[in-house]
Formats: structure tokens, C-alpha cells, sequence
């Protein structure tokens, strides 16, 4: 009687090869699609930030305008004394007038002017989140100390019309820059607005 020789049961390298490539597909592939869903929500959520912040300079220079000729006003009831109101905003914001711009962060008074600051000379206008809690109005603020970096940059820019003589409008633009991950470009959000003289001061 001849025995035929017993095969042993087993998985050719092929087999296994392929077996490997699909499981790694089944858990790559999922792992690659998580991975690019929170990278583009964290864009998504620096966008959204940074329109935030431009819209927030906008408000901060209507802000100054407005408490100026609120300030006025009180003085003219209760003398002594009366400014011209877009003129004293002309001299306060007088660093948002020139080729770099200004800061705003909003002052913790009833009718406190907001906190000018130089582009220039302070870091480009870098944005730090405050951390002093509720006594601090504003969030994000342009002074480091104590407070923690953000990828922000806020610098407005003002113009006035005509250039000289009594202001009819003044064009504000803010514009915010940041940098998102290992991408080469920076991002920017630009926004724009007008005041007008609204009040007809000189």
C-alpha cells in the first residue's frame, strides 16, 4: 500500500500580501479622512476668529469716534470747555493714519478711549489672548505680558477725505494675518467700513 505525502494547510505569501494591503486600507484610509476633518475645522475656526477680530477693529474706531462726541456733549451741558470732536479723534488715532497702522484694544471705563498702539513699534500689532479674566473687556489684546501668543496680527489703517480741510468720511480697513500650520502663505481676512462726520465737527 503507498501513502501519498500529507500537504500541510497554510496561506501562500501571496495570500498574505494581499490580506496585509486590505487591512491596511481598511485602517488608513479612515484614519486619512479624520486627520483632514480636523485640519479643516481648525481652519474653519481660525477664519471665523480672524473675521471676528477685523470686524471687532471696525467697531473699536466707531467706538472712538462716538465716545469723543459723547464727550462732547456732556461738555457743552456742563461747561466749561468744548471740542471739536473729529479733530481730537484725528490727533488721538494719529498712528492709524500712518503708513503702519495702528492697534485697538477696547478700554475697561464707561467711556474709556480704547488703547492706541503704533504698528511700527510694537511687533506688527501681534494679538495675545488676556488672561486676566473678567475684569478685562476685551479678549484679545497687543500687550504679552502675562497673556498668551495667538497666531493673530490685527493692524488698522485709516484715510481720510478730502486730505485736508473739514472731514467729510474716513476709510477704516482692518485686516487680520495669521498663519495656519505648515502652509507656506500666510492667511488674511480683510474687512472695511466708513465713519462719516456725521456730526459735522470740524
Amino acid at each position: 500500500m503507498t501513502s501519498l505525502p500529507t500537504t500541510k494547510a497554510g496561506f501562500t505569501l501571496v495570500e498574505v500580501l494581499v490580506s496585509i494591503t486590505i487591512l491596511l486600507l481598511v485602517i488608513v484610509t479612515p484614519l486619512q479622512i479624520i486627520s483632514r476633518t480636523i485640519n479643516t475645522t481648525s481652519f474653519a475656526t481660525e477664519q471665523i476668529n480672524a473675521w471676528f477680530l477685523a470686524q471687532e477693529g471696525l467697531e473699536l474706531t466707531q467706538k472712538g469716534r462716538d465716545d469723543l462726541v459723547l464727550s462732547n456733549f456732556k461738555q457743552q451741558i456742563n461747561p466749561p470747555g468744548e471740542t471739536a470732536p473729529m479733530a481730537q479723534f484725528l490727533t488721538d488715532y494719529a498712528f492709524c493714519f500712518g503708513a503702519g497702522g495702528c492697534g485697538l484694544t477696547v478700554g475697561n471705563g464707561a467711556l474709556a478711549p480704547t488703547s492706541i498702539v503704533n504698528c511700527t513699534v510694537l511687533s506688527y500689532c501681534k494679538l495675545y489672548l488676556s488672561q486676566v479674566g473678567g475684569s478685562d473687556r476685551s479678549s484679545y489684546v497687543h500687550t504679552a505680558t502675562g497673556n498668551s501668543v495667538t497666531p493673530y496680527t490685527r493692524v488698522i489703517t485709516m484715510v481720510r477725505t478730502p486730505a485736508s480741510g473739514k472731514v467729510r468720511e474716513i476709510k477704516v480697513t482692518s485686516t487680520i494675518t495669521w498663519r495656519t500650520g505648515s502652509l507656506i502663505a500666510g492667511q488674511k481676512v480683510e474687512v472695511t467700513s466708513y465713519l462719516f462726520n456725521v456730526y459735522d465737527s470740524n
